[in-house]
């Protein structure tokens, strides 16, 4: 028990208790196995890859008969550094994400893991005289990157020399991130989860807490699927399924986006010989198809593709490539789509689960302002953890985030600064709430 300044047990004096870190789990025999987690896309197998680093065993669901179906199932994804000029605190974060997968990818592929991956580099080009001051400001900060840090290694290109490694004209100058490149998504997370027990084609519908800690998952028919030490919800949009974080419904924005395909023999005499990134983007041939696009859309929740889609990935496009884009029609494409979860502030929700309504009694004055009162620590679900909201930044922000909430659960802090993790928190929508007079208890 922690004593204030006048002695009384039960509070303790701090900056912001609300983000508190949770009491680790204790293994315990009673459980099944240590760690269950909930979804088998990129965030659900980093948090099982980064838990069996330690030693912890892990069983993830996944209510699809494969890995990787929703979001995550893109036969390419980027892995390109996302740099902000004012290294604000989505840059600060992102940035230690693209440098961790980047170095994580490349370690599995030296040890022989079965991973899709080219680091053939990435032309990033601006898209207005806005975006040219912002990559001015970014080449000024990571010029100032020590030389051992190779992974984000970054150099202007005028627009010969950039048509050059591209492989077409290209109407502009821009960046280009030497050391980065693309993956297929999928292929890294059989490879994160190749530990963990799987359970694929069930859905969990309730996490039931126990006792003596941990929690028991339930199947739709309430049957019991093991009880566990923790258990992590890493569904995307499902993550409000539950009754412990049916609160988060309100914070979780799904944006349908459309990819776009074409054949190499298209390309005739133009060649794509790295990623393209510039308001959309173009990779390189990964089974004899280039990808491009591709669209954001937040009103609209299904999955099917349309030629309009296709349509607005050529104009986009176009703006960067015009030869090629001439050569495209919505017709002679194939494509995929899918739902992106992400949040208000553009950052994902990392950690322990809040108690949504134990939050409102714990700091029911925050909107007053009273900076040194004293409240107790955050009150959290017992062994319950969050991990979504990357929209389309999941492979450049997830596997960090598995590395995070491993470490919560372990008692072993992350080393990324304090500003940065308390941005990440998921209990910071209900805080700014309160704090703003939003909600009351």
């Amino acid at each position: 028990m922690i004593k204030t300044g006048d002695g009384k047990a039960g509070f303790k004096l701090a900056d912001k208790p609300w983000f508190s870190p949770a009491a680790p789990f204790i293994r315990s025999t009673n459980h099944t196995n240590d760690v269950a987690v909930i979804g088998g896309g990129i965030a659900g197998a980093s948090c099982c890859h980064a838990l069996n680093q330690r030693g912890i065993g892990t069983t993830l669901f996944e209510r699809h008969a494969t890995l990787a179906n929703e979001a995550s199932g893109n036969p390419i994804g980027m892995l390109e550094p996302y740099v902000t000029a004012d290294n604000s605190l989505a840059g600060r974060y992102y940035e230690a994400g693209y440098r961790h997968s980047s170095n994580l990818v490349r370690q599995l592929l030296d040890d022989g893991a079965a991973i899709e991956a080219a680091f053939c580099g990435v032309l990033s080009l601006p898209a207005n005289p806005r975006d040219e001051n912002r990559q001015q400001a970014i080449l000024d900060r990571l010029g100032n990157t020590p030389p051992s840090d190779t992974s984000l290694s970054v150099q202007y290109l005028a627009p010969d020399d950039a048509s050059k490694v591209l492989g077409m004209t290209v109407p502009v100058g821009g960046l280009f991130y030497r050391n980065a490149g693309w993956v297929n998504p999928p292929s890294v997370c059989n490879v994160l989860a190749n530990q963990a027990v799987r359970v694929t084609g069930q859905n969990v519908t309730q996490i039931a807490p126990l006792a003596d800690g941990g929690a028991r998952l339930l199947a739709d028919d309430g049957s019991s699927l093991g009880d566990f030490g923790a258990v992590i919800i890493a569904g995307a949009m499902e993550t409000s399924a539950f009754a412990q974080t049916s609160w988060i419904r309100d914070y979780l924005i799904a944006l349908r986006g459309q990819i776009s395909c074409f054949s190499r023999s298209v390309l005739g005499d133009l060649n794509v010989n790295c990623v393209l990134s510039h308001k959309g983007y173009l990779t390189p041939e990964r089974n004899g198809q280039h990808v491009f696009g591709a669209t954001f859309d937040r009103h609209a929740n299904h999955t099917d593709i349309n030629d309009a889609d296709h349509a607005a990935n050529i104009a986009q496009l176009g703006l960067a490539l015009p030869d090629l884009a001439q050569r495209l029609s919505p017709a002679h494409l194939t494509g995929r789509a899918g739902l992106r979860t992400t949040t208000p502030d553009h950052l994902p929700l990392i950690g322990p689960a809040p108690d949504y309504e134990a939050y409102l009694k714990a700091y029911p004055d925050l909107d007053k302002g009273r900076h040194y009162a004293r409240y107790s620590s955050a009150p959290y679900h017992k062994d319950v953890y969050v991990c979504t909201g990357f929209g389309a930044r999941g492979m450049i922000g997830a596997p960090l985030a598995g590395e995070i909430i491993a470490g919560q659960i372990t008692g072993q802090p992350h080393s990324l600064p304090a500003p940065v993790q308390e941005a990440l928190h998921p209990a910071r929508y209900i805080v700014r709430a309160i704090k703003r007079g939003h909600i009351a208890p």
